[in-house]
């Protein structure tokens, strides 16, 4: 009996171990899976900065400080910190923003009646907006005569741009459809084209060329047509680029809406001329005698600003959905060839109000940064990140 069950279990043993030779024939072949490749890391680093949930319609840039003009007051902050802290108009639209000094500084406000009704301002402060004082000042009056003899003076538009150029000490101021300049402080200003009282809509585009013998400004006009008006200091000579720049901001066979929100110039084009607004944004490389398209519309995007590095020559730019109170993306744009070509970048939110309104660029110690002004959502530091 014992030498039965000693065959007995030789043989469940080779048994077992051909069933096993088997079944590991009838596996497929081992491989080695292919390794995913690393995602490609981002070309920028974002940081939000505050100030979220109001519409920053203005970025300006010191030595020292960084100012947002909003729709709920003024604020500044230190580079150093990014603390903002509100230097006054409390719940009211800043327009515009003329810095003599970091202490010296003048505001164009907008303010509302007790009926609801625009009230126009400027506001001067020399305690670097510890306390800001209402001017009297004739930028935008007119008067109406009437029959009994009596007039009225009305307040028919504020600055909605201002420009201070320090060496001739004169600041420039552009309206509706009028651009002046005063040599005292915003006291006093003569028209150098335009009109008070125009009818249009506001023209927020206001530059000096880099040889100071231009003022550049633009816009819009009544019937959403784009408005952009080169002034020669030195000649009063006034030439108007409405059509031109209409025809590369929109389609030329059927010119649709466009306006201009921003002229820009670079130190090492100085003959050069950047144009951006709805319908993307247009270049003339000759001092206006000619324009051609540097990016044209993209889904209905609006461009406020364009900038370049003065390293490296990269253009930046971002754009605005026509979105009013739904979140968008924040996306970045820019071109290592001139324009000639674009990359993007999104920021991976989908709650953010990422609509860009200003942007301002600021380089200390040789690193780069950007800030960005959005609508509702506050400012955004972003540094690029170069390969």
């Amino acid at each position: 009996m014992r030498s039965a069950t000693v065959f007995i279990f030789f043989s469940f043993l080779m048994l077992t171990a051909c069933g096993g030779n088997e079944s590991a024939q009838s596996l497929p072949p081992v491989s080695n899976p292919i390794p995913e490749p690393e995602p490609e890391p981002a070309p920028f680093s974002i940081q939000l900065t505050g100030l979220n949930g109001l519409i920053v319609a203005e970025l300006q840039l010191s030595d020292q400080y960084l100012f947002a003009l909003t729709n709920a007051g003024l604020f500044r902050a230190e580079l150093s910190t990014m603390e903002w802290q509100q230097l006054g108009f409390n719940d009211e639209q800043v327009l515009s923003l003329a810095r003599f000094a970091d202490h010296h500084m003048l505001a164009g406000v907008q303010q509302l009646d007790d009926e609801g009704y625009p009230i126009f301002s400027l506001y001067e402060t020399t305690d670097a907006g510890s306390s800001w004082q209402e001017i009297k000042h004739n930028f935008g009056h007119y008067e109406t005569e009437y029959e009994d003899g009596k007039s009225q003076t009305f307040r028919a538009e504020p600055p909605f741009a201002l420009i201070y150029e320090a060496d001739s000490a004169t600041l420039y101021g552009s309206g509706y459809d009028v651009v002046a300049r005063s040599t005292n402080y915003g006291l006093s200003w003569q028209p150098l084209h335009g009109g008070w009282g125009m009818f249009s809509q506001p023209n927020t585009a206001l530059a000096i060329n880099p040889a100071k013998t231009e003022i550049w400004s633009g816009g819009q006009g009544l019937i959403e047509n784009p408005l952009l008006y080169q002034f020669k200091l030195q000649t009063d000579e006034l030439t108007e680029h409405h059509t031109a720049i209409h025809q590369v901001l929109s389609n030329p066979n059927n010119l649709g809406p466009a306006v201009v929100y921003s002229v820009r110039f670079f130190a090492d084009q100085p003959n050069a001329v950047f144009v951006t607004g709805e319908g993307g944004i247009a270049i003339s490389e000759n001092g206006g005698e000619d324009w051609r398209s540097l990016l044209g519309d993209v889904d209905f995007r609006f461009y406020y600003d364009v900038l370049q590095d003065p390293n490296s020559s990269r253009l930046y730019t971002a754009g605005w959905n026509k979105e009013f109170d739904l979140p968008q993306p924040l996306i970045i744009e820019w071109s290592d060839d001139h324009g000639q070509s674009w990359q993007s970048f999104q920021y991976p939110s989908s709650n953010l109000y990422g609509g860009v309104r200003s942007m301002v660029i600021h380089q200390e110690q040789g690193e780069l940064m950007l800030f960005l002004g959005l609508y509702k959502g506050g400012v955004a530091q972003v540094r690029p990140i170069l390969p």
